[in-house]
């Protein structure tokens, strides 16, 4: 996957035409016709009451058959060493709250975020780095740092290089040192900024296909596409803001969380957007279990993990 830097042209509401073009681009796209349930549904299973403090995103493990899943512990953007990551079974049973401790030396963790899984390594998304562990153990491997602040979305490129959103400084507050941006890190030690700008609209959740990068705006509404070529373009409107959580299914949709709309979309071939969980509070990252076909959905103010079946 020969990327290297992407050059942002000016962003493209996508007719359907050209909508159905990118959806293709990432892959043919199988729809399973689903009716939306509340989140306090009898098929909703809540894990409440565990432990989770801010718990921000999850990636599901099959070869361990668990969620990993990533708790702030604290502010969003405060360095304060206390976040950790939980380790828990696919009916919700914590199997170790505190599995990768951040407090301590070795395993520092300040503000996780999105964790992402390639062969052996899992990476996270920290405060101005992502950190590397082993997916079995939790040793840690090592660090990268990475320019801004707000690191909130990784995802390996086939080759294992690592890509990762940057959200930049909170909407309205403009901070110098700190860049709405998408980044990939190298083997080699090199990064390369894929794209820096407040266009971007706080890029949060991120795919990374040979095709290119979806990614989920936090400050705007939508999902964007910039592919290889450096063309920047509306994947998919949300009816509401925060869009954050994102990650594809077998045979190519997306599912996609949204804060403003307290809703988990389903993003189906010809581009519409239907609605499969509602109700729930700040749904921020969302993983998919590929052993019991189901989904996993984090609150992160209300410090809940929902399992939701999709058979």
């Amino acid at each position: 996957m020969p990327i290297h830097s992407y050059p942002v042209a000016p962003r493209i509401t996508a007719a359907p035409a050209i909508a159905t073009a990118i959806l293709l681009a990432f892959g043919p796209v199988t729809a399973r016709a689903q009716q939306p349930v509340s989140v306090n549904s009898s098929s909703v299973v809540t894990i409440a009451g565990v432990g989770f403090s801010s718990p921000e995103n999850l990636v599901y493990d099959p070869q361990s058959n668990v969620y990993l899943v990533s708790n702030i512990n604290g502010g969003a953007r405060a360095r304060d060493a206390n976040g950790f990551i939980s380790r828990v079974a696919p009916d919700g049973k914590i199997l170790q709250l505190k599995w990768i401790d951040g407090s301590h030396a070795g395993t520092r963790l300040d503000g996780p975020k999105g964790l992402a899984i390639h062969g052996d390594t899992l990476a996270v998304a920290d405060l101005g780095a992502v950190r590397f562990f082993d997916r079995r153990t939790g040793a840690a491997l090592g660090v990268r740092m990475v320019p801004g602040q707000l690191m909130n979305d990784v995802a390996f490129a086939a080759d294992g290089s690592v890509y990762v959103t940057d959200t930049g400084p909170d909407a309205g507050k403009p901070d110098s040192a700190d860049h709405d941006a998408i980044y990939r890190l190298y083997h080699d030690g090199r990064t390369a900024t894929i794209a820096k700008s407040p266009s971007l609209m706080g890029p949060d959740g991120l795919i990374v296909s040979d095709s290119g990068i979806l990614y989920a705006t936090f400050k705007g509404h939508s999902v964007e596409a910039i592919s290889k070529s450096g063309t920047h373009r509306v994947f998919a409107t949300l009816p509401d803001k925060q869009v954050d959580g994102l990650r594809q299914l077998p045979g190519g949709s997306y599912i996609v969380t949204s804060w403003g709309a307290r809703t988990v979309y389903r993003i189906e071939p010809d581009g519409k957007v239907q609605a499969v969980l509602t109700g729930i509070t700040s749904p921020a990252g969302v993983a998919y279990d590929t052993t019991h076909d189901k989904l996993a959905i984090t609150s992160m103010q209300d410090n809940k993990l929902y399992l939701l079946p999709l058979r």
